[in-house]
């Protein structure tokens, strides 16, 4: 049975695409990466993107099983029953953990950033709701509103690269290739699987994208100019504010808006980076919210997922509280265990049903055979 009616066409899988991987990377990414390789972090952001796209054609090839199923479904074909359900129980628990994540990043990001006397249940709650909106309204919408937004994401962007030029200093990432050997394998892996891994999100909208001869390349082309932006960005960092600070502060893309000064006269456009950042980190929590519910419903054999909608919206908003008592705990423990996940849900989970397809698929040929 086919939960999801809604279509989205190949652009709008593009612009989706675009924002589940920026997003909350925009903010955080130069503090990630700094803190492995420091000076040379973006020799090591450079090298994540063609193997990030490696990545990302793993998953496609993964999907490619059966272009019309889910990861869940996908799971129980290939892999059986059991074995299959334990999969596609560890992908909803990694959408459900994701999307509480990344409705708590946006309240600590509101509550020390901007409004600081707010009650954090307050922004969360105000997240929530823009949330459950945008879900009940179907994944059609979702992509609409999307290219309706990413004009104005990509505007605010190019703004912020523009204006931090004249500040770029070439001395900051000084001295070069001064990195050990298992420092810099551990910031690639780190930026390999941290942005790009988390485009497993897809495989829950990938059955729903009308697909055409070119959807796989305009896939890894959107992926590819996010892969540049961001480490545009850690560049940035890098050479504006230094190695230093771009490791230390949390919010560096933030504070690198904070730094724009033409003639005294156009400042203090960090309003205009909060705006992006909170553009690509809704539409990225939402896939992951639309993900969850969508394939709880599949794995429970529902004929909807909308009933689960509302009671998944009060279990995030609660496991976005539990998830970290404080900002500083989830800066310095989340992020070191969370690449783990990606690795697993992005590159473990679809090489062992790649391989157990092929095998099933050519037993069954030798049978046919014989």
């Amino acid at each position: 049975m086919n939960l999801e009616k809604d279509r989205i066409s190949t652009a709008q899988m593009m612009m989706l695409a675009l924002f589940s991987l920026i997003g909350e990377m925009a903010l955080v990414y130069p503090a990630a990466i700094t803190t492995g390789a420091h000076e040379d972090a973006w020799i090591a952001g450079l090298i994540s993107i063609p193997l990030g796209l490696a990545i990302v054609k793993l998953m496609v090839s993964a999907s490619n099983i059966d272009p019309t199923k889910t990861i869940i479904e996908l799971s129980l074909q290939v892999l059986g029953k059991w074995v299959g359900g334990v999969v596609a129980l560890s992908y909803l628990f990694f959408y459900l953990i994701a999307a509480s994540t990344y409705v708590r990043e946006i309240e600590d990001f509101m509550c020390t950033q901007i409004y600081e006397a707010t009650p954090g249940g307050v922004i969360r709650f105000m997240a929530i709701v823009l949330l459950v909106y945008g879900l009940r309204l179907g994944l059609e919408t979702l992509g609409r509103a999307a290219q309706i937004f990413f004009p104005f994401f990509a505007f605010f962007l190019i703004c912020l690269i523009v204006l931090l030029f004249p500040d770029v200093k070439i001395e900051r990432i000084h001295p070069i290739l001064n990195t050990p050997f298992p420092d810099m394998l551990h910031t690639v892996m780190f930026g390999v699987f941290y942005p790009f891994g988390e485009i497993c999100v897809f495989f829950m909208v990938y059955p729903y994208v009308q697909k055409q001869s070119n959807t796989s390349r305009n896939l890894f082309i959107s992926l590819l100019i996010g892969g540049v932006a961001l480490n545009l960005i850690l560049f940035l960092s890098l050479t504006v504010l230094g190695a230093y600070f771009s490791e230390h502060e949390f919010y560096a893309a933030y504070i690198l808006a904070q730094r724009v000064n033409i003639a005294n006269f156009l400042q203090r456009i960090e309003a205009l980076m909060a705006t992006t950042w909170i553009i690509s980190t809704y539409f990225k929590t939402v896939l992951f919210f639309h993900a969850f519910v969508l394939g709880t419903a599949q794995l429970l054999k529902l004929k909807s997922y909308r009933p689960l909608i509302f009671p998944v919206a009060f279990l995030i908003y609660g496991l976005s509280h539990l998830i970290a008592k404080d900002i500083i705990f989830y800066v310095k423990e989340i992020p070191a265990y969370w690449v783990d996940w990606d690795l697993t849900h992005a590159f473990a989970f679809p090489l062992i049903l790649l391989i157990v397809y092929h095998i099933r698929k050519r037993i069954n040929q030798n049978n046919q055979t014989t």
